[in-house]
């Protein structure tokens, strides 16, 4: 039996598909990140072709399969993307090896690999895009240090930022002290700048949970904070679809990520797309991340291989 595998890797975990000519899955394993260490790319690779093997085993398979996609985060350079993709070629667990970002096969899962924006917000930002005419292209995802605006970390920090220039007075009262404080279990805010020297991007973005609670809550600091960054946010769509169009109608848009599942901030950047120009159509996405890399897969097959982007 013809099988292809499809892999969703990011900094948290790996997802495997493995599914028979007509898509439907055989086996879906899990194992650790995926994302890729520039200084140790080919420990990607081996996390994938454990994977392999444990789908192949879970569907009583035996015979590697006919060809496997992997998006991964950590890929955006060519000599990691070629290391990990060399590797997991050279240990023979599949026929034909692809190796992509995972923002790619996120959108083509989304839009089944038809035009359209993915707007991403989860602890980083950034959107992709496919134009009517096959142009493939990106904005943001340019990390925490010049980017990554509108992200959870992104609300996280600023949250933190707001809250003690309200302790200095040159903000109003705001529930956002309380409510980061109780969050952190600080005593008070001189421990908030010490906490935040020792904090992962991960440990930031995961206040933005109490900061869209507090906007939420109609607090007018908080739903400043993020009021701006849905703009950022949206400006990331906007500015792709201007560079992939002209379109011939509305600009279709699935949003993705931990952070664009508030109700509060998902209004906020459909109400900010809806002030431009251009119409936008915000819709579910038709398939997930690893299905898109499945479909990729089976593209490989049939030598219809989408260019990179």
């Amino acid at each position: 039996m013809q099988t292809f595998a499809g892999v969703d890797g990011g900094g948290t975990r790996t997802t495997l598909v493995l599914a028979d000519a007509a898509g439907a899955e055989l086996a879906r394993v899990a194992g650790p990140a995926g994302i890729v260490d520039p200084r140790h790319p080919e420990r990607s690779a081996e996390v994938i072709a454990s994977l392999v093997r444990d789908a192949l085993a879970q569907a009583g398979v035996s015979g590697r399969p006919a060809a496997l996609c992997a998006g991964l985060a950590g890929v955006g350079n060519e000599p990691e993307r070629l290391a990990v993709e060399g590797a997991l070629a050279a240990s023979g667990m599949a026929a034909a090896v692809r190796i992509v970002s995972d923002g790619e096969i996120a959108l083509h899962g989304a839009f089944g690999g038809g035009a359209g924006v993915l707007l991403i917000a989860g602890t980083g930002s950034v959107a992709y895009g496919l134009g009517p005419d096959g142009t493939r292209g990106r904005c943001g995802g340019w990390g925490m240090m010049v980017g990554d605006e509108g992200s959870g970390y992104a609300i996280g920090r600023s949250g933190l930022a707001a809250a003690l220039r309200s302790v200095d007075g040159r903000e109003g009262e705001t529930q956002l002290l309380p409510a980061l404080l109780e969050a952190l279990e600080l005593d008070g805010p001189t421990g908030m700048p010490p906490w935040a020297g020792r904090a992962s991007k991960s440990d930031i973005a995961a206040l933005a949970r109490p900061v869209l609670e507090v906007a939420a809550a109609g607090d007018p600091l908080a739903l400043r904070v993020v009021e701006h960054h849905a703009r950022e946010l949206a400006s990331h769509v906007i500015a792709l679809a201007h560079r992939l169009g002209p379109w011939p109608g509305d600009v279709p848009v699935v949003f993705h990520g931990g952070v664009l599942r508030s109700g509060l901030y998902a209004t906020l950047v459909d109400r900010q797309l809806a002030q431009n120009a251009h119409r936008y159509r915000i819709q579910p996405a038709q398939a997930d991340a690893v299905h898109g890399a499945l479909a990729y897969a089976r593209a490989m097959v049939d030598g219809e291989v989408p260019a990179r982007a």
